[in-house]
């Protein structure tokens, strides 16, 4: 949907054109937010992505900023499962997130201390519901510690703000010099402003080119070039 005649209009008189993002049209929505839980949404490819816990949110983000993810869904489908005693149960899954290549990966996120009660509803799933999914994931927040969600926000972050020409510009200088390992502070350089190499650095960490040590990625971190 674009916006009516009454959007703001631009300085040069172009009216400003703004599409709504779609819903996240899942089985169902998170309780409304207030000052007690971290109940929210984000958006994602043009889509709202719902979280319902600190957690959910942590995850969302990471899930987002992997390479190759064209989409990600929340509350999006509920599975049924047999239990140890071969009762029937349902289950919805958190998030459901598909690939680029076109496969579909199913994830639920629980505290750790629930992990294995989880897994059991994987390892039971009916297998017309397994069938539609690539890999089933449990994700609890062993899996998403601060540095992992901090480096996949700025992933996310600088996604947006780089410049194309930047990017090969730093990766054509990263493969005339020939290194295999590079520490961040040595890819500045100065046929470039600061800015906007910091935003281009990212983004080839983004498309795989620097692959980081583990930890909180900063101005310290060292990578290994793949080009």
């Amino acid at each position: 949907m674009v916006s009516s005649s009454k959007s703001p209009i631009l300085i040069d008189g172009e009216p400003m054109l703004w599409v709504e993002p779609l819903r996240h049209g899942g089985v169902r929505n998170v309780t409304p937010k207030h000052l007690l839980n971290t109940n929210g949404s984000s958006v994602f490819k043009n889509r709202q992505v719902q979280h319902e816990s600190g957690t959910e949110q942590k995850v969302a983000t990471v899930l987002k900023a992997r390479p190759g993810v064209v989409e990600v869904r929340s509350q999006f489908m509920t599975v049924e499962f047999h239990d140890e005693n071969g009762v029937v149960h349902k289950h919805t899954l958190d998030y459901c997130v598909r690939y680029q290549d076109g496969r579909w990966e199913g994830v639920a996120v629980k505290q750790e201390k629930k992990r294995a009660e989880v897994q059991a509803v994987f390892d039971g799933m009916l297998p017309e519901h397994r069938a539609l999914f690539d890999k089933l994931t449990v994700m609890t927040e062993l899996d998403v510690p601060w540095c992992v969600v901090r480096n996949a926000a700025s992933i996310l972050y600088y996604r947006e703000l780089h410049d194309d020409h930047h990017v090969r510009a730093l990766l054509d200088e990263l493969q005339q010099r020939g290194k295999t390992k590079v520490c961040f502070y040595q890819m500045y350089t100065p046929r470039m402003d600061r800015p906007s190499c910091t935003t281009a650095i990212w983004r080839l960490i983004d498309l795989g080119h620097l692959k980081p040590e583990p930890g909180l990625i900063n101005e310290l971190t060292w990578f290994v070039v793949e080009i």
